[in-house]
This record gives C-alpha cells, sequence and structure tokens, in this order.
C-alpha cells in the first residue's frame, strides 16, 4: 500500500511539472508574440524618448519631430553645432573622376593616381584609398554584382570593402584604435549595458594614455527597415552611455563647451553608410543628427558624381570627430582660470559643473541588453524582410 501511495504521489507530481512546464512554454510563446506587435521603428523612437534622446533627422509618421510645428523643429537644429571639417580630397584627381563615362576613362583615371606624386602624410592615404576603389572597380568588377552583394556576409562586407578604407584613414594616428567584430565596451559593461558593436574606436589621450571610447559603428549586409531601426537604437544607446562617461572625465568643462562634445556613429548598410552624431543641446536632452551620407562606388556613374569624394569627406568628418574629444578631454583636465588673479582680484574660484543634472542614465538598459542576448529571436523579423526582399528581387 504504502507503494502504491508512493508511486501515485508521483504521478501526481509529474502531472504538476507537465503542466508547470505548458504553463512557462505558453507564457513564453505569449510574450514572444507581444514582441513582434511592436515593430523595429516603433521601439527605436519609443526608447530614444525614454532616454531624453530626440532624433531630428527623421520626420516620417511617428518620428520624433512628426507633427512639431517648423518653428519648433529650426530651434532644435539651431540648439546643435555640427562639427566642421575640412576637404582632402586631391583635386588634380578627382577632376578625372567627373569624365568617367567608360571603361576607357576609368582606365585613365586609375593611370593617373598610380603616377601621382603625394606631396603630404593626408594626400598618400587619400590617394591609397583612391587607388583602391578604382583597383577593385578595374580589376575585380564581380564584387560588385548584385548576385554576389547577396551572398556577403557582414564580415566579408569589412574585409571587401570597408576595413581597408577605415583602417587606412583613421588607423594611421597613433591615438586611435580600431576594433573590429562584435566587441562590447568595459563602459557599457559597468552600467549594464551588453551591447556588442562591429566597430568601436578607442582613443588613446596624451593625458596619462588614457583610453577613451570614441566612435561606434554597426554593419549590416543588406539594408531592411527592421535591421536599419535596431542598429541605429543599438548604437545610440551605447553612444549616449560613452557620452556620459567622457563628459563626467572631465573635471573643468562650460556650460557652453558640453553641448559641443559630439560623438560619432557610424551606421555601414551593404555599400551604402552614414555618419551621425549624438550630443546634448540642454540639460537631459540628447539630440541625435544625420551628418553625412556615402557610398562605396560600385558604378562608374557614382564615380563621376562624386560619391569617392564624399566617402573621403565623410571619413574626414569621423576623423575630425574623433580628434576634437582628444582635445576636449585633454583640456578637461586642467584648470583655466588664473589663481594667481583670483588672489590679487579676491574673487571666488569658479563652482564645478554638476554634471548629474546634465546627464540622463541609460533606461531600461537591462532589458534592452536581455534582447541583445536572445539574438536568433530578436532578428527573426529582420531575417524575415531580408528573405522577403531577395525573393522580390528575383
Amino acid at each position: 500500500e504504502l507503494s502504491s501511495v508512493t508511486k501515485d504521489k508521483l504521478l501526481l507530481q509529474a502531472a504538476i511539472d507537465r503542466q508547470t512546464i505548458r504553463s512557462l512554454r505558453n507564457e513564453q510563446s505569449t510574450t514572444r508574440k507581444k514582441k513582434k506587435t511592436i515593430s523595429k521603428k516603433e521601439k527605436y523612437f519609443q526608447n530614444l524618448a525614454k532616454n531624453q534622446v530626440t532624433d531630428i533627422s527623421i520626420s516620417i509618421p511617428g518620428s520624433h519631430i512628426d507633427g512639431l510645428a517648423k518653428v519648433w523643429v529650426k530651434r532644435l537644429h539651431k540648439k546643435k553645432n555640427a562639427p566642421a571639417y575640412e576637404n582632402n580630397n586631391i583635386n588634380a584627381l578627382s577632376t578625372k573622376f567627373k569624365k568617367i563615362v567608360n571603361s576607357g576613362n576609368l582606365k585613365v583615371a586609375l593611370n593617373s593616381c598610380e603616377n601621382y606624386k603625394p606631396t603630404t602624410p593626408v594626400e598618400h592615404v587619400v590617394n591609397r584609398i583612391y587607388l583602391f576603389v578604382l583597383r577593385a572597380y578595374v580589376e575585380r568588377p564581380w564584387l560588385f554584382s548584385s548576385e554576389n552583394l547577396k551572398q556577403y556576409s557582414e564580415f566579408d562586407l569589412q574585409v571587401k570593402f570597408w576595413g581597408y578604407i577605415f583602417e587606412s584613414y583613421l588607423g594611421q594616428h597613433r591615438h586611435i584604435i580600431l576594433h573590429w567584430g562584435d566587441t562590447m565596451s568595459n563602459t557599457c559593461k559597468n552600467v549594464g549595458l551588453r551591447f556588442k558593436l562591429d566597430l568601436r574606436c578607442h582613443e588613446c589621450t596624451c593625458y596619462d594614455e588614457t583610453v577613451v571610447d570614441g566612435a561606434t559603428g554597426e554593419i549590416a549586409r543588406k539594408a531592411t527597415k527592421a535591421k536599419l531601426y535596431a542598429d541605429r537604437l543599438k548604437s545610440v544607446l551605447t553612444t549616449k552611455c560613452h557620452l556620459n562617461a567622457f563628459l563626467k572625465s572631465l573635471r573643468y568643462i562650460s556650460e557652453e563647451d558640453i553641448i559641443n562634445v559630439h560623438m560619432p556613429i557610424v551606421q555601414v548598410m551593404e555599400l551604402e553608410a552614414k555618419v551621425s552624431s549624438l550630443c546634448l543641446i540642454g540639460k537631459k536632452k540628447y539630440a541625435m543628427e544625420d551628418l553625412h551620407s556615402f557610398k562605396f562606388p560600385r558604378t562608374s556613374e557614382q564615380l563621376k558624381s562624386g560619391e569617392l569624394e564624399s566617402l573621403i569627406n565623410s571619413i574626414t568628418l569621423i576623423e575630425e570627430m574623433v580628434n576634437s574629444l582628444e582635445t576636449k578631454f585633454n583640456d578637461g583636465q586642467t584648470e583655466n582660470e588664473s589663481s594667481m588673479d583670483r588672489i590679487l582680484k579676491e574673487g571666488k574660484k569658479k563652482k564645478e559643473i554638476i554634471m548629474e543634472e546634465w546627464l540622463s542614465d541609460d533606461v531600461e538598459s537591462k532589458k534592452d541588453s536581455d534582447e541583445e542576448r536572445e539574438n536568433d529571436s530578436d532578428n527573426q523579423e529582420i531575417n524575415d524582410e531580408i528573405t522577403n526582399n531577395d525573393s522580390d528581387e528575383d
């Protein structure tokens, strides 16, 4: 009888366990369905709003500035100070690109680059990039075929196209270190934000060889709405974390200088890319803005229309923004006010800025990071869109 009772208890417990497992599975399934009802676009704008970030570049329905009066949109744009940069293109060579209408003109342009004698270090780098792009087009045109582009992975795009350009231009500087391939910054780890990025730019400052987080980048093998907004959200939240940490590291900085700190963001989708920036425009008010669009030229028409020059300008803009961070970091470690003058004038020492009044923490960073770790289910919408687009093109 005891044996019978024990068996009954075991059977009852097994039934309860099975029911519990079914219930958990149903809850998990319901949660996944609920997740899918929120598109990547909606999630992007909702999460940015929670983090006090306004995207002032997108004005489509559902965006932050959709429905705002034009006067308010203008005020938002006036609050930020877009970084300036020099045009480092080689005019003697870029004029040749505008004459490209056939393979003969293309070879003439390539020969001109091969025979050109650079006179400055910048010209050496720019000409190397010219040669890299033109040789790829002349010697390996199959790289750019639509069929091959469909097959490329994100790593293919890094190796075949973008890696050489970024390493040649930004990697020429001793203080700029590029990290490729799903890496995570310690700055983000410290606040529980565990996003992995395809490209991170470290900067080794002159002040005590301190390493700070600079630019961030994401690379996608194909441009889809879901992937664009998913990568954009990841980059903005990560960059906000880096911007907060950077500003906290500056002991001596004025309120005027706070809003002039711009963190660069690079988003690459296949052979197209954008440079954006994140900055503060007021206390606990951040602005995300697209600054420049560029391409890796894949046709003679794109070479003729100035896409190669635009590529150089965009990389120069990133370089200028990263160099500006180094300058601001070094300046922010030293007090500018004269101690002698303050004593002689019997003045008071200026109060240090309370940075907590300016910065806001990342909201729901743990939730977003958990979704990042659930990579397969979270990216299903993206993979479906890529598959559907490929079948439509076929």
